[in-house]
Parts: structure tokens; sequence; C-alpha cells
């Protein structure tokens, strides 16, 4: 390594060194670090290469974001330009997401995202699973504190995972902690107690005195939220004693700042100023810019519940621009609700209104429909009071000589809330009217859905009678009375009779099929399970369509052995008649097709696979949308009902089976079904 850059580190050690060492404010994990730190340079062996060396440049670093951002900044440098040296990954993907967490601590977002995703990408590339924990941790906790709730929770998931899958159990407390604080703040908060208590017994399981504190406040924060003070101020105390023992003041402010919002929800409001006042003496102390957003905001709330509203317009001014400043969405809401409350005891209406516009502008998207009828209630009310307040002015002055306007502005108020009166009830009995008309709409809708389709079954099933039955029914009748009167000669009746003879077998299992299909669709289909021999059923189904077969002189080998299965005989024939029966239609003269049976599990799989003309992947789609989907002639002309496969499929199911199709265009076809091996 060059001299030039060996020295340049050393002299940012020098100052590190002299930085750190003269600060009053070093906490014991500090102290420890730096043991650390000053052990492995003054080795014989030592390099600034070192990972381990590397890794404590950072997390000293990342110690120091909130007391010493200036310090962080050249540790942080350090850390990266030795990891990127050293072509250590794990130290860049590191140094990355902390450049992450400080930059969004100086209210750069998109820095400090562009910053997390370079940390994720290289956490990716190489397989680092806790520096990609570290990265999606850091997203998380950014996009809630801005308000991105939907992110936020997609990236606590991930992360959950990730510490699921390396078994980071700090981390999995925490990430369950941050998950019930979105859905408590959505208002689900019977799931947000699932993660809590998830939080809390993996806490208890760990019992890491360093880790439980911090776990214990956020959990105090969300049973705060859910109105379960004593459960709150049960864990707030315990972090308390932690963080004073312990002498990390950050989490102390941030511990004292949760334990005044306790009391501020109680209106407790002495005992609330008294936690929030030392919440922001620790503030002052580290010039802690995301303590001050939340503690101004809270001390604001409290003074005005103490009537004082100077002091309560002071913090809320604050709180309002530490939080557009770092861009906290909860802080910039809350304060202009309050400096909207502040300005209007203090009869400034103009400024409420604009705090109080500013704040419905906020939930204009995301917010649900109650909440944003709640705001606006609440201005038409502040408006109501303003006007009504004007009015008395008004009344005072003429009150000697105008008694009598005092009386009629009396009344108009009385018949002003008559109207709203009638308008809130008129607006309840719309709503409940209009619910009922889209309910027996709905009904309607259904009606004509259901009425639809069974129109198209009589339609269905008329076509069928119409032509596939009545044609061939008649062309066979003429024959015979042909054949009878002796009209027809002995070659046309050699050459028809088998013909008729193949379209009577065709009409056969057409029938089977509607009566079938129709039987099912008026009594849904009514299932006998029983053990059977399947290959007995399948030579018996062969045998029947083997003259079928034979005039196109197709091969059908089975390959099927003796193998028992649980299911309803009828059902087992019609399925395999029909297979067979498809199988040979859509098969072209002296094809092949072929039967087999494997156990899969407690099922058997049977497969009837043909060579013949196939179906496009957008035909095999479409297959079993619609029942009443036309059929398609065979490679010999042959006619169907369209229902045979969907009737198929219908009778698998319902013996406990399924019924699926693979198939390629002119190269062929093949059915699956399945049927359970024993009951």
């Amino acid at each position: 390594m060059p001299r030039i850059i060996i020295a340049k580190r050393n002299f940012y050690f020098a100052i590190f060194l002299l930085i750190i060492c003269s600060t009053e404010l070093l906490g014991q994990a500090e102290k420890t670090t730096l043991d650390k730190i000053t052990e492995l340079r003054f080795a014989s062996d030592f390099s600034s290469l070192n990972t381990e060396y590397i890794d404590l440049i950072l997390e000293l670093a990342k110690s120091k974001i909130r007391e010493n951002p200036d310090t962080t900044a050249i540790l942080l440098k350090e850390g990266l330009d030795l990891s990127l040296s050293a072509k250590y990954k794990a130290g860049e993907s590191t140094a990355l997401s902390t450049y992450g967490y400080y930059y969004f601590e100086k209210g750069e977002t998109d820095k400090a995202l562009e910053f997390n995703l370079n940390a994720l990408k290289i956490a990716n590339t190489y397989n680092l699973g806790a520096e990609k924990l570290k990265a999606l941790n850091n997203m998380a906790l950014d996009y809630s504190i801005q308000g991105k709730d939907a992110l936020a929770l997609t990236q606590f998931l991930e992360a959950l995972e990730v510490a699921n899958t390396i078994n980071e159990n700090g981390k999995r407390i925490d990430i369950n902690v941050s998950i019930a604080a979105l859905y408590s703040k959505n208002g689900d908060y019977q799931t947000a107690i699932t993660f809590l208590e998830i939080a809390r017994n993996l806490s208890l399981k760990l019992m890491d005195d360093e880790i439980i504190p911090y776990t214990f406040i956020n959990m105090a924060s969300q049973y705060s939220t859910m109105g379960s003070f004593d459960r709150a101020n049960e864990f707030i105390d315990k972090s308390i004693v932690f963080f004073e023992k312990s002498n990390i003041k950050d989490w102390l402010s941030h511990s004292y700042e949760q334990k005044g919002s306790i009391a501020l929800k109680q209106k407790k409001y002495d005992e609330a100023l008294n936690y929030l006042i030392k919440a922001e003496k620790l503030c002052d102390e580290l010039n802690f810019a995301y303590g001050y957003a939340l503690v101004y905001s809270a001390l604001s709330e409290c003074y005005l519940g103490l009537n004082d509203l100077e002091k309560a317009e002071q913090y809320g001014k604050k709180s309002l621009e530490y939080g557009d400043d770092l861009n906290v969405e909860t802080v910039i809401k809350e304060s202009n609700a309050l400096l909207a409350q502040i300005y209007h005891r203090k009869g400034d209406d103009d400024k409420a209104y604009t705090y109080q516009t500013t704040y419905l502008d906020l939930y204009k998207e995301g917010a649900d429909e109650k909440f944003k009828k709640g705001l606006g209630i609440l201005r038409s009310k502040m408006e109501f009071e303003n006007q009504k307040q004007q009015l008395i002015v008004d009344q005072n002055k003429e009150i000697a000589k105008q008694k009598k306007y005092v009386y009629f502005a009396i009344g108009a108020l009385i018949l002003l809330l008559i109207f709203f009166i009638s308008i809130y009830r008129t607006n309840k009995l719309q709503k409940q009217y209009t619910q009922e008309l889209q309910e027996k709409q709905n009904q309607l809708l259904q009606h004509e859905a259901e009425l639809s389709e069974a129109n198209k079954t009589k339609d269905k099933l008329f076509s069928i009678i119409a032509h596939d039955l009545k044609g061939p029914i008649n062309s066979f009748y003429g024959l015979l009375e042909l054949s009878l009167t002796g009209d027809m000669s002995k070659e046309d009746y050699n050459r028809l009779i088998p013909k008729a003879l193949n379209n009577i077998q065709g009409i056969s299992v057409m029938l089977n099929n509607l009566l079938e299909w129709a039987k099912a669709q008026m009594k849904g289909i009514i299932v006998e399970q029983r053990n059977l021999e399947i290959n007995s059923v399948l030579e018996n189904t062969i045998k029947v369509l083997t003259p079928l077969a034979l005039k196109k002189e197709i091969t059908i080998v089975n390959n099927v052995m003796n193998t028992n299965c649980f299911s309803d005989k009828d059902h087992l024939i019609i399925i395999l008649r029909n297979l067979i029966s498809n199988a040979i239609k859509f098969t072209n003269t002296k094809g092949v097709i072929t039967i087999s049976a494997n156990k899969k599990n407690n099922f058997l799989e049977i497969a009837v696979a043909d060579n013949g003309i196939g179906m496009a992947a957008e035909t095999v789609e479409l297959l079993f949308k619609n029942a009443h989907m036309d059929s398609t002639f065979g490679t010999d002309n042959e006619k169907g009902t369209g229902l045979g496969l969907f009737l198929c499929k219908e009778m698998a199911e319902g013996n406990g089976g399924e019924l699926w199709v693979n198939s390629e265009e002119n190269v062929g076809t093949t059915v699956f079904f399945t049927v359970p091996l024993s009951k």
C-alpha cells in the first residue's frame, strides 16, 4: 500500500481517537469498540485491511450518527475506502447501508434510499444475509417514518424472512415490533397484538439484557396506542432503568418522551410535562433532531392541555419545522392538527383553518372515508363556531337597542340546527335505501346470470337433440326403410349399414354422456365408491370401443397392470370410455393410443395418450372454462356433444381426484386423471 494512503489513514485515525476520547458522551458499548480497535492497531501484525478492523470502524461510525454526525462521516468514508481496497463486500454493503441511515437522519430521504438500494444489491449479489437484513430493515424503517405503510410492510416481511433464515433473534424481535406498529397505526389492533406477543416471547427466550430494553420501549408505544396504559408503563419503566444505568442518552430521551406521551393520553398533563422536559434536555445535549420532532409535538399537546397557548404554539411550530425537515409524516400531521386547535382557541380562525386544511390534505390519499368525514364535520363545526362568535360580537354592540334581533338569531340557530338534523337523517335514510337497492340489484344480476346459464343449457340440449341425435336417427330409419322395401342394392347395403351402425354407436355414447350430464345438473353427482380392480374395467371398455378403433386401423396399447383403486365403478367406466373414444376420434388412421398408470402418493394416476392431431395451447386453456363449448369434428368427421370431457372432469373430482390435459398441435394429446388408491 502507498505510504501516502497509510499516512492519510493514520491521520484520520488520530482525529477519530482525539474526538472520541475527548467527549464526555461515550457509552459503554463505544468504549468496548474503541478498546478492540486499539488492541488491533497496536498488534505487531496489524493491517488496516483486516476485516475485523473494518467492521469495528463501521460499528463505531453507526454509534456516532446522532451524537456526532461529523465523526460518523469521517469514519464511514474510512470504512468504505478500506472495504473497497480489501475487496471486502460485506464491509462495503454495511458502509452503504450505514450511509443510508446517516442521510435519513439528516432528512435527505432520496439519498438514503439510493445508498440502501446499493447496499442491498451487493448483499443479494454475494449472498450476504446479515448485510441484506441491515439494508432491508433500514428501508422499512424509513418508509414507516414517511408514512408509506405498504412499502414498509413489504420490506419488513422480507427482512423478517432473512432474519429467520440466519437466526438473527435480536432483529426478529425488532421487526415483529415494527410490523405490530404498522398494523396498530392502521387500526388492526388484533394483528398488532399477535406480532407484539411474538416479540415478547422471543425477548423472554433470548434473555439478552442489551436487546430486551429496545424491544420493550417499542412494545410500550404500541400498547399505549391501543389504550393498555398499565402494560405500556410496565414496559417503558424497565427500559428507562436500563438506559439510565447504561447512559444511552438518545434512547433514554425517547423513553422519557414515550413516558410523557402515555401520561398525555391519560390527560395527566403535569406528569407528562415532567418527563417531556427531561427528554428535551437530553435532546439538547445530543442535538438529536428526530428526538426534537417527537418531544416538541408532545410538549405542544401538553401545554395545550394546560391551556398555556403561547408555549403550545411555540412548540407546535418547532415540531412542524423538524417534521418537515426530516419528512416525518406523523409529526407533520399531528403538528398541523395541534396548531389548528391552538389558533382556534386563540380566536385566530383564519390560521386555524389553514392548518386544519393542511391536516386534511395529508389524508387525501389513503385515509378512510370515516376519518375524512370526521375531519369535515370538525371543519364545519369550526366554521359554525366562527359565525356564532361573530354574531355574539355584533349583538353586544346593538343589544341595548335591538333585543329582538337576539331572539331572532336564536330562532335562526334553532332552525339551522333542525335543518342540519333533517339533512343528517335524510342522508342516513338515503344511504340505507341505496344499500338496499344495491343488494336487490345484485340479486337481480345473480338471477339473470343463473337464467342465462339455464338458457345456455336448454339451447345446448335442443341443439344436440335437433341436430346431433335427430339427423343420424332419421338417416338410419330411412336406410332400414329402403332395405325393407327392396329399393336398395346389396352393394349399397353392405356399404351403408356399417356406417349407420357406427353412427348409432356414436349416438349411444352421446346419449349416455347427455343423460349423465343432465342428471348431474339436476341432482349433483352422486358418488358410490368401492374397491375396484381397474384393469378389468379398462379391458371391458377397450373391448366395447375396439370396433371404432379397427375402422380407423388404430392400435390401443394397454400398459395398466392389475391395480386396485377406490372409485365409483360407473363413473370410472364413463371417464375411460369418453377419454378412449375421444382419442380414437382425434387420431388419424393407423395411429396408436397408449393407456398407462402410475401410483403417486395415495392416488393412481391414469394417462390416455394418442399421437393424433392435438390442440393449440389456447384451446387447452379454454377446455374447462365453459361446459357448453362446441365440440369439434374428429379425423373421420365424427361428431360429439362437447360435454364428454367436462363430465369426466366433474366425475374425477367427485371421486376425490383430478383431471388435466397436455397437448401439442400435430403431435398428440395426453389426458391424465387420478383416483384414490384406498378409502
